[in-house]
């Protein structure tokens, strides 16, 4: 696979093996691996994840539930949640996914980021899903846990780890000046599932922070990963910890006209949000500054596109169950309804750019509003996005649920 994955991914990708802006567009040498996969008919035989944030030993687990409820209707309906360290929140988290199930909102498939395996095992096992799971802190670098929750088929799973040689990690440490993150290996942890006789491949991801160009090379090692399956319908989700709106540096079309439009380059960004600093995600514009990650992001769109421009709906669901769109709040901030910097103007600019991190009170006390969209989805043309959806409420992680529709076409019922 690394061989021919690699040299297929460089004729296809729409950069080639030139260099933009002095910056390379293509990909690195290294690919990631798969880790063994063990199956499991019922949650009786699990084995305890037993380190010390309870995560497992990079075996991915693949869990068949003996009594799977049955998917709501004939719309894939999928779920982005990172649900903060192994879900720290607990009563929180478990009074939201309560509420779903009770409200008829339980997506058929969610992926979470940073999930125990404790955690995963008991929404699944009480939810009626079928699980594959992935995490390790017992042995080697940490992969923090990530879950794939289906109450369709899984037909197979594993876990691709993304190459990270020591002397590129070493390297990086020395940039950042210390560890943080960087003593983590990062990957994409993968499930084929039957939607209703049609495979539909996930790749559920959580990507580095803190080194912009770590985080590019994970974009193209999981494109390399994507086009091991080439013809599939596929999503890749989860939490990208890079600004996805974020997509150019400036617009060609004058400031007036931007003043109306989505936040989609960073001099918008540096304009409307300035140095914040959000309780998650990095100082003013962050990584997606670096012309390296917008580069990856726009070759992967190439062959996923970003549901935000093509769904049929947007929306975002307020604290109050409510919901708003996009525009909607866009039109409230254009027309000045409220003083600028205000509560509700912070509120509404988070509305407007479907904003997925919540943050902390600053020294004032103000909430500020974070403009960073982490948590998302890409999909391939045979799926059709319906609806894309925030979450805004449940204050159960620093992350917020993202929610989207498919339907795959051709498959009309």
């Amino acid at each position: 696979m690394p061989g021919q994955a690699l040299s297929r991914l460089l004729d296809r990708l729409p950069f080639g093996r030139n260099v933009i802006d002095g910056v390379p567009a293509a990909p690195p040498q290294h690919l990631p691996h798969p880790e063994p996969t063990h199956v499991f008919q019922g949650f009786e035989s699990l084995p305890a994840a037993e380190g010390p944030r309870r995560l497992g030993t990079g075996t991915t687990l693949l869990v068949h539930h003996p009594q799977p409820r049955l998917p709501r209707d004939h719309v894939l309906r999928v779920m982005t949640y990172n649900i903060l360290l192994g879900g720290e929140r607990r009563a929180l988290l478990e009074s939201y996914f309560a509420s779903l199930e009770e409200l008829g909102r339980m997506p058929d498939v969610i992926a979470l980021q940073e999930a125990s395996q404790p955690t995963a095992v008991e929404l699944a096992r009480d939810y009626g899903f079928h699980l594959v799971y992935q995490g390790r802190d017992v042995a080697g670098p940490v992969i923090n846990g990530k879950a794939i929750l289906s109450r369709y088929p899984i037909l197979e799973a594993t876990h691709y780890t993304y190459a990270f040689p020591e002397d590129v990690r070493a390297a990086a440490i020395a940039r950042q000046g210390f560890v943080g993150e960087l003593d983590e290996d990062r990957g994409a942890l993968f499930a084929l599932l039957d939607v209703l006789g049609v495979p539909v491949a996930l790749y559920n991801v959580h990507h580095t922070l803190g080194d912009s160009g770590i985080n590019a090379g994970q974009l193209w090692q999981l494109q390399a990963t994507l086009h091991a399956r080439d013809g599939v319908p596929s999503i890749a989700l989860g939490d990208f910890n890079a600004n996805i709106n974020v997509k150019h540096h400036y617009s060609l079309l004058p400031s007036p006209i931007r003043k109306h439009e989505p936040t989609e380059t960073v001099k918008d960004y540096e304009s409307r949000y300035g140095d914040v600093h959000p309780s998650v995600g990095d100082w003013g514009v962050g990584n997606i500054g670096d012309v390296r990650v917008r580069r990856a992001l726009h070759a992967l769109e190439h062959e996923l596109p970003d549901p935000l421009r093509r769904a049929r709906e947007l929306r975002v669901r307020l604290p109050d169950g409510s919901l708003i769109h996009p525009d909607q709040a866009r039109e409230k901030l254009v027309a000045g309804s409220y003083p600028k910097h205000s509560e509700q103007w912070l509120r509404l600019q988070d509305v407007a750019d479907m904003s997925t991190l919540n943050s902390l009170p600053d020294g004032t006390g103000v909430v500020p509003a974070t403009g960073k969209r982490f948590d998302t989805f890409f999909a391939s043309r045979q799926l059709e996005p319906l609806l894309l959806e925030v979450d805004h409420s449940t204050d159960a992680s620093d992350h917020l649920p993202s929610v989207a529709d498919f339907q795959l076409r051709g498959l009309r019922h």
